[in-house]
Parts: C-alpha cells; sequence; structure tokens
C-alpha cells in the first residue's frame, strides 16, 4: 500500500520499533542541520516531502492499549529510522520548551508527549511511541526522552550521536526562544505545525519482511546511503523470498545483522569504512583471496546469483546460510583485531587468562603500527580454525607485528607489499589447504624476502637515512613507546602515559629534541655544536629524539634546565611521568658522543625487540607473490664525520 502522509497521520494507532538487525541512529551534525534549515525554509500552507518509510507490521506482538482506549499496532521500521528519530528528538524538545510558557502551551506540550512521544497504556506504564534498538533504547528513554535523565551518560556510538543531536536541538530552540522573546510561543506552536501536518512522507507498508530487499537499495536516508553491508543483508532478503522452496534464511540473516551491528557498535567500528572492511576480510578469507577482483556487495551478489543455481535451492540455501553464519563469526574476530583491549574481547581464549592477556597485548600493538589489513585474512583463519588455542594465534600475531614494523614502518614499502601471498596464507587456513607449522614458515619466508636479517642488521648499524633523520619517520611514535614499555618493565611497572594520550595529540608535541631544533642566542648548545652542519645532521637522529609531555616547556632550554632533578621546580626529564626521558638523567651533558651513545642503545634494543628466527630458511630461495616495490629507491646510508665536535 503506497500513501503519502503527514506525520500525524503517520503516527496515529501505530508504536514504532527500530529491528535490532538495522544499524543505530546514524545522523551527524550535518544531517541535523539540514533537517533544521528544511524548516525554516518551509512556508505557511506549503509541505515538504521529507523521505519514504517501510514498514512491516510485527507478527508477534499483540496490539497495545493507553489509558484513553486507543489502541495501537506494533510496526517495525524497515527504512526511515533515522528521519523518525530526529523527529521525535525535536517534538521532545518542542514539548519541553512549551511547558514554560501559557496553559495552553502546557496543553499542547502534554498533547505533544501524549501523541509522539508516550502515551500512558492500561497498566500505568508509558507506550513509548518510539522503540530503538536494543543496544541503544536503554539509553534513549532513560536519558534522552526522560523528564529527569538518569545518570546514564552515552556509551557507545549510537548514544552519542543522539545526545549530540539532542543538544543541537536544544541549542537550535533555545537561540530561536531568545530572538522571537515574546513571541516564542507563536513560533513554538508554528514550528509544530510545520512538523506535525506540513512534512510528508510516503509509506510502503509491507507484508513480508523479505520484500523490502528489493527496493530498499534505493532508499537512503538523507546523506547517509546505504553501505555495503546493508546492501548485502537486503539481497540476502530479497534471495530468501526468490527461493521457490520454504525457508528461514531472512531469520538468520536478521539475527546475524543484529549480532554483526551490536558488534561493531559496541567496538566502535561504525563507519562505512570499517563495514566494508569487515566484508572484505571476510571475502578474502573464505571465499577469493584476489582482492583485485573484490567488488564489494556486487562480489557476494554474483557469487550467489539465483541463475548459476538453477535447479539446485537447496545447495543455494546451505551456502547462502553459511556465508550469513560465517560472516557473523569473522565480525567477531574483525572486532576483537580492532579493538582488542575490550572486556569482552577474545572471549574464547578465556580458560587461559594468562595468554588471552598476551594476545590482548600484542593486538593492541599492531593496532599501533597502523597497518592490521593485510593480516586480517590470516588473523581470521587462525582465530576460526583453532578457536581455543591462544598459543598458536600469539605466535602469528608476534610474527605480523614484527613484519609490519619490518617491512612497512622500517623498510619503507607501502602497505601492499606483501599482501597477496598473506591473504592467500589466511585463504588456504581456512580451506585446511594449510597446517599451522606450514603457515608459519609461510610467513616468515614472506618476511624474508621483504626484510630479511641482513636488510634488518643494516638498518641498525645507524648510518641509514632513517636513522639519522628519525623526527619524520612514520614509526617513530611506535618505536619509542615500544621502548617505553620496556623501560617500564624494567621496573615492574606498566607505562604511565598512555598510547592513545600520545596518538590524540600533534606530533610536535609528543616528540623533544633533547639538542633544540634551534639554537641560537643559546651559549651553552652553541658551545657544543659550533658548527651550523653538526647541529643540523644530529638534531633529527634518532639518538636526540624522546617522547614527552611537556615540549611546549623544554623548547630549546639547556640540557641542565630539562635534565633537573626530582626536587626541581617544574618540568623537567627527571620528574618526567615517561621513563624514556628518565633515562636521559644518565648524561651529565648532551654532546654528539651522547646523541651516538643512546642512538647505539636504542638501535641494540631494536635489533633485538624485532628479531625473528629465520635460521630455517637459510640456504632457501622464495619467490613472492607480489612484486610492489619500496618507496625508497635505494637504501641511502651515511658515514660518520670524523670532525663531529663534541
Amino acid at each position: 500500500m503506497n500513501n503519502v502522509v503527514p506525520l500525524d497521520d503517520l503516527f496515529r494507532k501505530r508504536l514504532f520499533r527500530v529491528p535490532d538487525y538495522q544499524r543505530g541512529y546514524s545522523w551527524e551534525e550535518q544531517q541535523v542541520e539540514e533537517f533544521l534549515e528544511d524548516l525554516e525554509l518551509l512556508g505557511p500552507q506549503r509541505y515538504h516531502y521529507t523521505g519514504t518509510v517501510v514498514l512491516h507490521e510485527s507478527e508477534s506482538e499483540t496490539r497495545s492499549m493507553d489509558e484513553d482506549g486507543n489502541s495501537y499496532v506494533l510496526v517495525e521500521i524497515v527504512d526511515g529510522q533515522q528521519r523518525l528519530t530526529t523527529i521525535v528528538l525535536l517534538l521532545d524538545g518542542i514539548s519541553r520548551s512549551l511547558d514554560g510558557f501559557s496553559a495552553t502551551a502546557k496543553g499542547l506540550s502534554q498533547g505533544i508527549r501524549k501523541n509522539f512521544i508516550a502515551a500512558r497504556g492500561i497498566s500505568g506504564q508509558p507506550l513509548y511511541k518510539l522503540s530503538l534498538n536494543q543496544d541503544a533504547d536503554h539509553y534513549f528513554k532513560s536519558s534522552v526522552l526522560a523528564e529527569q535523565p538518569g545518570v546514564e551518560g552515552p556509551q557507545i556510538t549510537s548514544e552519542q550521536r543522539l545526545a549530540a543531536a539532542k543538544k543541537r536541538i536544544a541549542a537550535y530552540l533555545s537561540n530561536h526562544l531568545d530572538m522571537e522573546g515574546e513571541t516564542g510561543e507563536k513560533w513554538l506552536q508554528t514550528l509544530y505545525t510545520k512538523v506535525a501536518t506540513q512534512l510528508r512522507f510516503t509509506l510502503y507498508e509491507v507484508e513480508d519482511e523479505a520484500e523490502v530487499g528489493v527496493i530498499f537499495e534505493v532508499m537512503n536516508d538523507r546523506g547517509k546511503p546505504l553501505t555495503d553491508l546493508e546492501k548485502v543483508k537486503n539481497f540476502l532478503l530479497h534471495t530468501s523470498i526468490a527461493i521457490d522452496i520454504d525457508n528461514e534464511l531472512a531469520k538468520a540473516v536478521n539475527g546475524a545483522w543484529a549480532e554483526i551491528l551490536r558488534q561493531l557498535m559496541a567496538a566502535g567500528l561504525v563507519s562505512g569504512v570499517d563495514e566494508d572492511r569487515l566484508l572484505r576480510a571476510h571475502w578474502l578469507t573464505h571465499y577469493n583471496p584476489q582482492s583485485r577482483q573484490w567488488k564489494g556487495s556486487r562480489s557476494v551478489k554474483d557469487e550467489f546469483d539465483l541463475r548459476k543455481h538453477k535447479g539446485r535451492p537447496n545447495d543455494l540455501l546451505d551456502s547462502l546460510h553459511r556465508y550469513t553464519e560465517g560472516l557473523r563469526a569473522s565480525c567477531i574476530c574483525f572486532c576483537d583485531a580492532y579493538q582488542p583491549s575490550r572486556p569482552d574481547s577474545f572471549q574464547s581464549y578465556g580458560g587461559n587468562l594468562k595468554t588471552r592477556n598476551e594476545v590482548v597485548e600484542w593486538s593492541a600493538k599492531l593496532g599501533r603500527v597502523g597497518v592490521i589489513v593485510p593480516f586480517l585474512p590470516l588473523l581470521l583463519a587462525v582465530r576460526e580454525r583453532w578457536p581455543n588455542d591462544p598459543r598458536k594465534y600469539l605466535e602469528i600475531l608476534k610474527l605480523c607485528e614484527a613484519f609490519a614494523f619490518r617491512v612497512y614502518r622500517l623498510t619503507g614499502y607501502r602497505s601492499d607489499a606483501g599482501q597477496s601471498a598473506l591473504f592467500h596464507l589466511g585463504h588456504d587456513l581456512a580451506h585446511k589447504r594449510e597446517n599451522f607449522v606450514g603457515a608459519v614458515k609461510r610467513l616468515k619466508h614472506e618476511l624474508a624476502y621483504w626484510c630479511d636479517d641482513e636488510k634488518f642488521k643494516n638498518w641498525t648499524s645507524g648510518n641509514h637515512q632513517l636513522v639519522r633523520s628519525a623526527y619524520e619517520w612514520n614509526g617513530l611514535r611506535y618505536f619509542l613507546y615500544e621502548y617505553e614499555i620496556d623501560l617500564a618493565l624494567t621496573h615492574g611497572a606498566s607505562p604511565i602515559v598512555t598510547w592513545d594520550e600520545l596518538r590524540k595529540r600533534d606530533l610536535r608535541d609528543t616528540i623533544e629534541h633533547i639538542l633544540p631544533q634551534s639554537i641560537d642566542n643559546q651559549p651553552s648548545w652553541k658551545g657544543r655544536f659550533r658548527s651550523t652542519q653538526t647541529h643540523q645532521r644530529y638534531v633529527h637522529d634518532l639518538g636526540n629524539l624522546t617522547l614527552t609531555k611537556h615540549n611546549s616547556y623544554y623548547l630549546n632550554r639547556p640540557f641542565r634546565t630539562k635534565r633537573g632533578s626530582v626536587g626541581a621546580k617544574g618540568h623537567c626529564y627527571a620528574k618526567s611521568p615517561l621513563y624514556v626521558e628518565r633515562e636521559l638523567t644518565q648524561w651529565e651533558n648532551w654532546t654528539v658522543t651522547s646523541i651516538k651513545e643512546r642512538r647505539t642503545k636504542l638501535l641494540e634494543w631494536a635489533l633485538a625487540r624485532w628479531a625473528v628466527d629465520l635460521s630455517e630458511l637459510e640456504g632457501k630461495e622464495y619467490e613472492p607473490m607480489d612484486s610492489v616495490e619500496s618507496d625508497e629507491d635505494s637504501e641511502l646510508f651515511f658515514d660518520e664525520d670524523e670532525d663531529d665536535e663534541d
């Protein structure tokens, strides 16, 4: 049935619910602003087409009745939840604002709440006109719509967006009421009329929820186009009714998507990019490891095209169920890989708490390197094939971290170097064409090709360009933070300054040049670094750089001032929360020799930290599946200057 209806007709005799398989509230400031601007431009006696609402009457719920005897049917919002949720937030704000005016305004306020927010049921309990999916519904009702909000703050992304939208709407109403002054009540009444009667919706009511897959892909919330994850869901729902035998695929899809969206939201992985990465990683692992052939939702549709399975409906159904449940399982592993520090991560490893904690720690390290995508199929395959063996996952994880640092951060290759071989390895593991021992050997082979021990040791010789000009190196902060972790461990502690504290700040705020970048008018520095050439040569040297929280304080002060002492006033290395800065107090003065000594110490540590036993590969030739060239045309090394000043 197809109707164009105003909002007050849409809400009459209906209670709306967002099904759990839908994504949470996703409108951001831009979409809310555009909606409010549309209302501003809407003149009297004019109508504004607001979009399409697709509803499906719930088959599992009986009708509800309010205290006035009105009967309500429960409907699920298949499309249009973002608009309707925002409208309810606005009407809630209008209702609250009207309470501050005349008795007539207060009566209108009560009517708005009854018709659009919550009526009172015959049991005395509220009948909410709109319920969200289970992830955010409690917060929506107890904090956003409640007359007296509870102590619960927004936790997950959809709750944060609800809170932000409510705040923006409150500011919009407050600003206009300040400008309207005594005519504020009339302005609110006019605004309410616009929302309730001048906004128009195309209403589709469908009997079978799966049928909406056919039309849903061309219906987008304003500014929030459908993601590939939603397109895949709709394709599966459509296919469930196109297959000419009874099946429960739609039920399985809705259940899987509810869990997938819950997992992604709990992990804060709510962008379309995150969803695309999940779909791609699952596809590469279980269906086709050739990344260039991945076409998003189109690949899924082509694989399970009805025409390819003509006459074999049961085989197709089995394949679609495997895909659906496989994606659900992959989502858990995907979220754990990207957000390992969540309390509920790696639950299948709970029986071995010590090793699980190591898995969490090394997963966080891989995330800090900043290159996870090439390893996702491999990590998914190991996790799914040996779900209760954290030791195997940990061994692969450590090799992936070493690979990421040595190949992508140290050697300077792009993040697609070795990617094809890694994808094929994950695919072979998932399909049991490779065992664990063979997987470890193949991963080491790939690492040896891109950054073998000779290349690694050349870097740690100290004369490499990256070492002598380390300030612009994209692996610097990770390198120094790993050193910080190691120093903390030697003191029987954990780092006081977290990675997130450093990551969220600009590089120049977190990296301190011990020898300052400018030493003009600084006699204490000029005396030790007399020539401009020597200063320029060592100022960005790895040995001259440290993590810091107080870069704006240190500036170009003398080393003794920076070094300080535990009893000194103000910030200094001796009182730093960072062990890497405290270690600098070992030097009485800061000279070329000091920089060289510290550089040597750091590089010797790095040689042990990212060492990988490649002895089993000696004498064996290995040709990788990739042909990616390094970002560096050649390796540049420096000769030590015999005339360095000390």
